[in-house]
């Protein structure tokens, strides 16, 4: 019986401190936006680099615009500390931060592009 006890406070005391990191598989970021789009580009070049945009609309002289707009929080937490038959000391702490990034992208009669800005904000 100690060593299925001894066994399970392990247990939780090594998977407690794993952490866990989530995967994004949006490949929309600024650096790809940067280096990758530019003017002149097709639509279709435009969705297989950025996937598909979270708003499509037209402008005042009806051309199309796509806007991309994406959203991402970061969370860690860490515990530390010694624990020994529940006897010991321990801390823990916490941070987060958010990033931001819009792209709006203006396609000519010919679909092709003719103009993008983006703005990326991390808080």
């Amino acid at each position: 019986m100690k060593t299925i006890t001894l066994i399970s406070l392990s247990s939780i005391l090594l998977f407690s401190c794993a952490s866990n990191v989530p995967t994004n598989s949006n490949d929309l970021t600024l650096g790809a936006v940067q280096s990758k789009i530019y003017k002149g580009q097709s639509q279709s070049a435009v969705m297989d680099i950025l996937g598909s945009p979270n708003i499509v609309t037209k402008d005042t002289k009806g051309r199309e615009v796509w806007t991309y707009d994406r959203i991402s929080s970061d969370k860690k937490s860490e515990a530390g500390g010694f624990w020994f038959l529940f006897v010991g000391k321990s801390s823990a702490s916490s941070s987060s931060s958010s990033k931001s990034l819009t792209v709006i992208i203006t396609f000519d009669d010919k679909k092709n592009v003719l103009d993008f800005t983006y703005q990326s904000l991390k808080y």
